[in-house]
């Protein structure tokens, strides 16, 4: 296989094999150049060792130790409510982001899987629906102090209002074990081509990466202003039960993105 980069990047990759790095960083610009592939089949088993190129290249565990400090830090300084859960099963975050070997993972920029915090406070607003009965809609006084507020079609954007809560990204408490995972398509033209979906297409695998089951995640919800200690509670509880009970990230109606 080749490597699209510069001779000088190629031979760097070579002389860090075996040592902590980052896989984020390899995922995202070392992938094997699959254009040259001979065959579709090819193509697979060249995009599946990419990403087994970005399990084999394990994080800096000295590194991810003091983004913990500074993470731990920021979170007592906005006076969050720290807790952690494991994944009850595989977890995939950004499987649907664009990169080179065209399946997405979402790690920051230090090569550690993490769940946004964007992420984790849609999931948060999920679970309020779903569990408690939060109605949909801007006028809920607990859900406008937690999650904010949207101007209603025709007001100016100026009545819009930021959320008390802070959600912050999830990160692992400890180096995660990344696993591979595979698709299946037994219809291949049908998506592609837009054919009738017949018995004698020939199925094209497609590899992605996951967070393995079992793997510990840090979670915290901060608040802005003063401090109510109720709401906030609410807010993790909110959280909880959507990690628990609907799942974060991509393909949770076949069990993935579940935590205990």
């Amino acid at each position: 296989m080749k490597y699209p980069i510069p001779r000088r990047s190629a031979d760097a990759l070579g002389a860090i094999r075996g040592k902590p790095t980052n896989p984020g960083l390899i995922f995202d610009r070392f992938a094997p150049d699959w254009g040259d592939a001979p065959s579709k089949n090819e193509v697979a088993a060249w995009k599946k060792a990419g990403l087994q190129a970005v399990i084999d290249h394990r994080a800096d565990s000295s590194l991810l130790e003091a983004y913990k400090i500074r993470w731990e830090t920021v979170v007592k300084d906005c006076h969050a409510v720290p807790f952690s859960m494991k994944t009850d099963w595989r977890f995939i975050a950004g499987l649907g982001n664009k990169g080179p070997l065209e399946v997405g993972f979402t790690f920051d920029r230090y090569g550690f899987p993490i769940l946004p915090g964007s992420s984790v406070k849609g999931l948060a607003r999920a679970g309020a629906r779903e569990k408690y009965g939060v109605p949909d809609d801007t006028d809920h006084p607990e859900f406008i102090a937690v999650f904010g507020s949207t101007p209603k079609s025709g007001e100016d954007d100026s009545v819009a209002a930021t959320g008390k809560a802070i959600f912050f990204d999830a990160i692992p408490a400890h180096i995660p074990q990344i696993q591979m995972d595979i698709m299946n398509p037994h219809y291949p033209d049908y998506y592609q081509k837009k054919a009738f979906p017949t018995d004698w297409q020939s199925p094209i695998p497609v590899f992605f990466l996951t967070v393995a089951p079992g793997q510990e995640f840090c979670f915290a919800v901060g608040w802005r202003g003063r401090l109510d200690v109720e709401l906030q509670d609410k807010a993790v509880e909110w959280l909880k039960f959507g990690l628990e009970d609907l799942g974060a990230g991509a393909k949770t109606s076949a069990g993935y993105g579940y935590f205990t």
